[in-house]
């Protein structure tokens, strides 16, 4: 499926007209025309334009730019740099729609409107001479400074963040990262211009792993005495600008385009606590490991699991957790469980972690006909369904799944998948192919909208690449004038009925090129909703929350298999809160 894509319909004229006879004059003239027409769509077209830095308009040198084909057989890939008066110039492009990329190091590409655009759509027509392109970088930020402990002495090995805000949400997101060095220095580059949060997270502290505690503590970490008879743990945790444990007190870094600001943060031990459990069902010789990762994001402690499958993580700082215990059994066999705990002002008893067995599901794709495929250029994916939006500092591998590449008879598998909720897609293939995922089941029953898997079990995945497609222009209204007007740069997203949006590419997404038209190929049959979208991010046209909000702006749109419609599209206006 095409990830951006993008003409008036009252401009495409059906000509319908047939005639009894044609004179053999006529007819060696249509066949004339026709090999004009040929050849003259294959004619090579060119590409020539400017980048330039904002704000100001100056030419920007040394701007590389990746041109690549999009949704077409033919063309290939291109690339160009700009000189020293910010051009570019290609020959012998092929016709047909491309996307373009801009990069060069210290400068990210924005729109006319000066927000960020990772992306430009344009149509070549044959035989074009296209000169007039204008594309935008803006300079961007740094973040500097100098992480230090209660003393003031430099702080190494602290992983220091920079988080966004996401729109439309009370969360966070990290834009960027980096440790700070053996000075406690550290500097976070290529901040687009706004408004961040800072947070300093220090490593982990020697004594949550020394044995010697444990020792004194009983090989489960069980106190021997009681807990009020020792002294209270204190460490460095994560920190957030100015100085505050609690992201909702954290202060706000505002940097414009090409800042270098100083921020400068202090670590100071403050109050944490233990966490206590079991791990039961431990055979002998099994290990396991205990990991907290805190909902926020910004913290993670880990220990492992006695012999008796006791387990004590110290260092927790207050908040609200995930306790994962995981464990290599026999057989190379994974065991996992999960369970979400709070710490608020002191130490957690009595967590029990009982571990479940993974197991492997195996499957077979195939596509919809006798055409012959290479079905070893498909991947599927497995991911955990329901996950909710990582704000934090650590990036789950849940959020991404689990590959499993299909051999050439169309076989794949996944192990040690752990019992749960769960999607599939497909990848691979080309856009030239329109594919899409037509059945999925699961030892024989429907599962194209998701599943519940708690062992083995055998997928049967039915490919079509008749995939239905969709294309038109986008416009809205110019102020004080009487007429529609093509909207370039805008998103448009083909959103499928609700049981289908938690399957990531199961949304149609397309972008206008110059001339505000759009193409969406590879859409499965069903109802749809279509909206346009200017200056709104991937993130948030997901969102479930944004997509309720918007519902009076959508255009009702049902696809066939192999369907292709063609459409205008009026801009949707997008509330000030869902803004970047």
């Amino acid at each position: 499926m095409n990830l951006y894509s993008k003409r008036i319909p009252h401009l495409w004229v059906a000509i319908t007209r047939t005639t009894r006879s044609l004179s053999a004059a006529g007819v060696l003239l249509s066949v004339a025309l026709l090999a004009r027409a040929q050849v003259s769509t294959s004619k090579p077209a060119s590409i020539a334009g400017t980048v330039v830095k904002e704000p100001g308009s100056q030419p920007l040198k040394k701007v590389l730019l990746q041109i690549v084909p999009e949704g077409q057989k033919q063309g290939g890939n291109y690339t160009a740099s700009t000189d020293a008066d910010g051009h570019f110039h290609l020959e012998n492009v092929t016709p047909g729609r491309y996307s373009i990329f801009l990069e060069r190091t210290g400068f990210v590409g924005v729109n006319r409107r000066g927000l960020k655009s990772d992306v430009n759509v344009v149509t070549v027509q044959a035989g074009q001479s296209m000169e007039d392109l204008l594309f935008r970088m803006l300079p961007t930020a740094v973040i500097r400074g100098r992480i230090s402990d209660e003393d003031g002495d430099p702080m190494s090995d602290v992983r220091v963040f920079a988080l966004a805000r996401v729109p439309g949400k009370k969360l966070r997101e990290g834009a960027a990262s980096v440790a700070t060095n053996d000075l406690g220095e550290y500097r976070l580059a290529g901040l687009f211009p706004g408004q961040y949060w800072i947070a300093a997270a220090p490593p982990p502290d020697i004594r949550d792993y020394d044995q010697r505690e444990k020792e004194k503590t009983g090989d489960a970490g069980n106190t021997a005495d009681h807990p009020g008879d020792r002294p209270p743990d204190t460490r460095y945790v994560t920190t957030y600008y100015p100085g505050a444990y609690d992201a909702g007190q954290a202060s706000t870094v505002m940097v414009r385009a090409g800042d270098d600001v100083p921020i400068n943060i202090m670590l100071v031990p403050t109050r944490t606590y233990r966490v206590r459990g079991i791990v039961p069902g431990l055979k002998a010789g099994e290990k396991a490991v205990v990991d907290l990762v805190s909902q926020t994001g910004d913290s993670i402690r880990s220990n492992e699991v006695g012999s008796d499958g006791q387990f004590e993580v110290r260092g927790v700082a207050p908040g609200t957790y995930t306790a994962t215990g995981s464990s290599l059994g026999a057989d190379s066999q994974v065991l996992t469980a999960r369970q979400e705990i709070s710490v608020v002002a002191g130490d957690i008893e009595g967590v029990k972690l009982l571990l479940q067995s993974s197991f492997t599901l195996a499957g077979h794709l195939r596509f919809d006909g006798s055409a012959a495929q290479d079905l070893t250029h498909y991947t599927v994916n497995l991911r955990q369904s329901g996950l909710a939006p990582d704000p934090g500092f650590f990036i789950s591998q849940d959020s991404f799944g689990t590959n499993a590449q299909v051999d050439r008879l169309g076989r794949f598998e996944w192990k040690s998948v752990n019992p749960g909720a769960y999607i599939i897609q497909v990848y691979g293939g080309n856009e030239q192919q329109n594919f899409f995922l037509k059945s999925a089941k699961l030892d024989g029953r429907d599962v194209d909208s998701g599943f519940t898997a708690s062992g083995p079990s055998s997928l049967d995945l039915l490919l079509s690449s008749k995939g239905g497609t969709v294309e038109g222009i986008v416009v809205e209204r110019e102020k004080d004038v009487d007429h529609d007007h093509p909207v370039p740069e805008a998103a448009v997203v083909a959103v499928p009925e609700e049981k289908y949006r938690r399957i990531p590419n199961r949304l149609g997404i397309g972008s206008t090129d110059q001339n505000g038209r759009f193409v969406i190929r590879g859409l499965p049959p069903g109802n749809y909703s279509l909206y346009a979208w200017q200056d709104v991010g991937e993130d948030v046209y997901r969102d479930p929350d944004f997509l309720e909000s918007q519902e009076a702006n959508g255009q009702a749109l049902k696809v066939e298999e192999g369907s292709r419609q063609q459409l205008e599209l009026r801009l949707s206006n997008v509330a000030e809160e869902w803004s970047p």
